[in-house]
């Protein structure tokens, strides 16, 4: 970024050139054609089946420990498991949602 200050400094119709030139990148991702899209494809719905997972343990083992903390009066454990549950209920949020924010971010970038 640096290089490009000093040519914009040094040479402003340099600068417009340069810039210009690397204005000109297009980008349409697209897995038509690639080898091995519909692996990568496997591989992406797999992850996001062991978030889910990941997340039921968490909800259902921070709710154990609420459960059980409560009824000991273990505020400090009941505090744990809330958060733990909470937890596991953002990060099954996230996971459903991850596709639709890459896809509203990059169109939002593109435009």
């Amino acid at each position: 970024m640096l290089v490009l200050q000093l040519v914009a400094n040094a040479n402003p119709r340099l600068a417009g050139a340069v810039f210009g030139f690397l204005a000109q990148v297009e980008l349409n991702p697209t897995p038509d054609g690639m080898p091995g899209a519909s692996f990568a494809q496997t591989l992406i719905n797999w992850t996001g089946q062991i978030a889910l997972w990941g997340s039921l343990v968490s909800i259902l083992i921070g709710a154990a420990i609420y459960g059980v903390s409560q009824h000991v009066g273990n505020t400090y454990g009941a505090s744990k498991g809330r958060l733990l549950a909470l937890a596991g209920a953002i990060g099954a949020g996230l996971t459903g949602l991850a596709p639709t924010i890459v896809n509203l971010i990059s169109k939002a970038a593109a435009a």
